[in-house]
């Protein structure tokens, strides 16, 4: 298991909410599928898949990774160092490494990223048979992945029996605690009012903004680390259903994602309760309409 005194955070403490851990958790102790993590470079996908992989005993089952830089490296973890492939060749030396690893008996792949059309259908085949492969696009949101995959060649039904998983991501700035000062502005007001409408009735909201000075503490910033938004789609039967009669990412979002559980709506949630401000959310996150 991933040390729980080394920098890296374990599974429950990376943001993820109690039912959806237990998503989490239920897609990687099975036996085989494919989990993604999607979103922009630093929101923390490569910290959330170490993350999962921790929760794995690597005696019990072979852990490898395939990256062209280790987040860090893991004692008893199988890990394959590979430059990144940045031209046709890179990218037939990636897919070689990823097909060597799959020779071995089943285990849990990490695969540092999915961006061709030969890895989508190499990943997608792993996780059809006796693999467990968990991996990263560059989607904005985790609905995106099913029109991607097919932009990959990844026919609806590869998707359907592979994918397990999708979490889409991103890291908010932290309000300072020691500056942070309550937010009364009318566009709080207006971007609360329809959640406290719905999914956020009941809850006390507590907006808070960054001083404009800031501290010393933040170093006059306003922030101070980051909070996580996020939505996850587990590929149930229902999922299923959905994805066989629709792979546009608007009306998935739409049957998939009830109210609160949107980026958004998770990153509001943060806001509602005075940890990030309406500002970094926006900055971060783009509302639905």
């Amino acid at each position: 298991m991933v040390d729980p005194d080394a920098s890296l955070p374990a599974l429950d403490q990376i943001g993820y909410e109690a039912a959806d851990m237990e998503a989490i958790r239920h897609a990687i102790h099975a036996p085989d599928g494919l989990v993604l993590v999607v979103g922009p470079a630093g929101c923390g996908r490569s910290t959330a898949l170490y993350a999962m992989l921790g929760e794995l005993d690597p005696l019990q089952r072979t852990i490898w990774t395939i990256e062209s830089t280790f987040l860090r490296p893991v004692p008893r973890w199988r890990q394959v160092q590979v430059a990144p492939p940045r031209n046709q060749r890179g990218e037939r030396r990636y897919e070689r490494s990823f097909c060597q690893t799959l020779r071995c008996a089943g285990g849990a792949i990490l695969v540092e990223n999915i961006a061709t059309a030969k890895m989508a259908q190499l990943a997608i085949q792993a996780a059809q048979a006796t693999h467990l492969v968990l991996s990263t696009m560059s989607l904005g949101r985790a609905a995106s992945v099913i029109a991607e995959l097919r932009r990959l060649r990844v026919t609806a039904s590869q998707a359907i029996d592979g994918l397990s998983l999708v979490i889409g991501q991103r890291l908010i700035g932290r309000l300072c605690p020691a500056c942070s000062i309550a937010d009364d502005r009318e566009a709080v007001r207006r971007a609360l009012a329809a959640a406290m409408n719905t999914w956020l009735a009941g809850r006390a909201v507590h907006p808070r903004r960054a001083a404009s000075s800031g501290c010393e503490v933040c170093r006059h910033g306003g922030y101070q680390g980051s909070v996580l938004a996020y939505e996850l789609i587990e590929i149930d039967s229902r999922a299923r259903s959905v994805m066989a009669s629709s792979i546009d990412p608007v009306e998935l979002e739409r049957a998939l994602l009830a109210d609160g559980r949107s980026i958004w709506d998770r990153g509001l949630k943060q806001v509602a309760d005075g940890l990030t401000s309406l500002d970094a959310l926006q900055a971060a996150v783009r509302q639905s309409r």
